[in-house]
């Protein structure tokens, strides 16, 4: 609108105001059962105290329905603004804070003679939809004042700036309690799997026409079945017999091959456990010479069990499934790691599996789906993704270039065969120090590539390709400390990764700007390149 800054201001709260208002009084009447905006429901609805409110139109006390007619007009007069050819000059409402707030504040709304409530909330979704000067002014508005009622703010993270996106989170104050990032908040929390089950229940049984009962009904959980029990009894005899033969020569290994020899479990476990043994030989001989006895003395069973940990187990299966081609995700457990913590990423993944199951369920045929079908439709659905990602966001090509990188370097340290890293590489680090050039304004205006770089960080951030920690500290007392960007583990599934987290190499800025140029290639084929 043709108007100075000020008067925009005033015309965004005075719309505020309005908006606020009528959700509160839908609000209330919803909580009593009743229809909005039924007049005589609005009446029974009372401001019960006085506040000067004068320049805005109102007076306090009121009933609902006066309330009610007052924000409606407020909310006509703004909206006929925006829609004029010409911008009015005169009559435009403008307010010079959020007067709702007082108005709608604990104990003084009552229906029907009684407090609606014992706490209020307001709750502020997609204010990433905002401009940049109106997002900066509203939070600056609801942090700088002393507020009567709680407030919620949502954004998506793609209204950041770098500065945010990097940061460690939010500056904490008497009023303002700081930023919670959802996906951080549920990263590594158990409950997030039952939420997203009950989500995905939910959705479910609103399906029409479907016997099916709840989302869990619609996968396969478990390799128990004789298909792949037998596909690991297969597997495990070829993996054993490699092991036997490289240890065969060498009495170091004897009591660690005999100790699987006499394991007993399932198929599954067998052949994950001679998996393991390999790892653990290949690291063993990949160690210098200087550490290993000369005299070829054999290792002890308890060396063994002290080694074999469930890292290293969790790596070996991940190869065993790899290498004898058996399903590694599938199962409602794998699905909510492949969701990132991200609900909307939940909930798009199943809406994939749910299609097939339902169509199958429609046709009289069985609805639970087997692990392969599983894994083929979620990498279809994540390749679908991945191969639309440069149209989806800004810099698109170069953003899937530096994911791709990040990737392949991942693919490398992971598929290693003594697993260095168990159970796998998913991410990269950068130093504290190099983070922070990354957000320097000058640092940035001097140097285009640093700037290209941080601009490419910061998409990936904001879109949930990349997962950060801030400050991560790596060894002990005076250890260094680190950013860390994990691979979101959809993107994990394109390049045959663990869902895990913990596993990460260090880069430069340099070296992540040469990827940025010429793609990831592994340390012994990446050429010189003076800078």
């Amino acid at each position: 609108m043709d108007i100075d800054l000020a008067k925009k201001k005033r015309l965004l709260l005075s719309l505020l105001n309005a908006r606020i208002i009528l959700a509160v009084l839908r609000s209330i009447l919803v909580l009593k059962g009743l229809r909005y905006p039924e007049i005589s429901a609005l009446e029974q609805i009372e401001i019960s105290f006085s506040i000067d409110t004068s320049s805005v139109g109102l007076t306090l006390p009121c009933s609902g329905k006066q309330l009610y007619d007052w924000a409606c007009g407020v909310e006509q007069k703004v909206c006929d603004a925006l829609d004029s050819f010409i911008t009015p000059t005169d009559g435009l409402p403008g307010h010079d804070y959020l007067i709702a707030l007082d108005i709608i504040k604990y104990p003084f709304i009552l229906y029907a003679g009684q407090p609606i409530t014992e706490r209020v909330l307001l709750m502020l979704d997609d204010v990433h939809k905002l401009t940049w000067e109106q997002r900066r002014f509203l939070r600056e508005e609801l942090i700088d004042n002393r507020l009567p009622v709680g407030i919620w703010m949502a954004e998506r993270l793609e209204a950041l700036g770098v500065e945010e996106l990097l940061s460690e989170g939010a500056i904490l104050g008497r009023d303002h309690e700081g930023v919670i990032n959802l996906e951080a908040f549920w990263r590594g929390n158990r409950r997030f799997e039952g939420v997203v089950k009950n989500i995905a229940d939910c959705r479910v049984r609103e399906a029409a026409d479907t016997d099916i009962e709840s989302f869990n009904g619609c996968l396969q959980n478990s390799l128990d079945g004789e298909k792949w029990q037998n596909k690991f009894a297969e597997g495990k005899l070829i993996v054993s017999e490699r092991v036997r033969s490289s240890a065969d020569q060498k009495q170091r290994y004897i009591q660690w091959v005999s100790e699987r020899e006499q394991q007993k479990g399932t198929e599954k476990d067998n052949a994950i456990a001679w998996k393991t043994l390999e790892i653990l030989i290949d690291r063993e001989e990949r160690k210098p010479y200087k550490q290993l006895t000369i005299f070829d003395l054999p290792l002890e069973v308890n060396e063994l069990e002290k080694r074999d940990d469930s890292q290293v187990r969790a790596a070996a299966e991940l190869f065993f499934c790899k290498e004898f081609k058996i399903p590694y995700y599938y199962g409602i457990s794998r699905l909510a790691n492949i969701a990132s913590s991200n609900i909307e990423q939940f909930l798009w993944l199943t809406g994939s599996l749910f299609e097939v199951s339902l169509s199958a369920a429609l046709l009289k045929q069985p609805c639970a789906l087997p692990p392969n079908q599983q894994q083929q439709i979620l990498k279809q659905a994540v390749e679908q993704r991945w191969n639309t990602l440069p149209q989806q966001v800004k810099y698109g090509h170069d953003v899937r270039k530096f994911l791709e990188a990040i990737g392949e370097l991942s693919k490398w340290e992971t598929n290693r065969p003594n697993a260095p890293y168990a159970p796998g590489v998913t991410g990269i680090a950068i130093s504290m120090a190099d983070r922070d050039k990354l957000q320097d304004p000058q640092q940035l205006a001097k140097d285009p590539g640093l700037a290209q770089l941080s601009r490419v960080i910061q998409i990936c951030v904001a879109y949930n390709f990349l997962e950060v920690v801030v400050d991560a500290k790596q060894g002990q007392k005076g250890g260094q400390r680190w950013m860390l960007l994990y691979l979101n583990r959809m993107l994990c599934v394109h390049f045959d990764l663990p869902l895990t987290y913990g596993g990460w190499r260090p880069q430069s800025l340099t070296k992540l700007f040469r990827w940025l140029q010429r793609g990831f290639l592994p340390p012994k084929k990446e050429p010189e390149l003076w800078l």
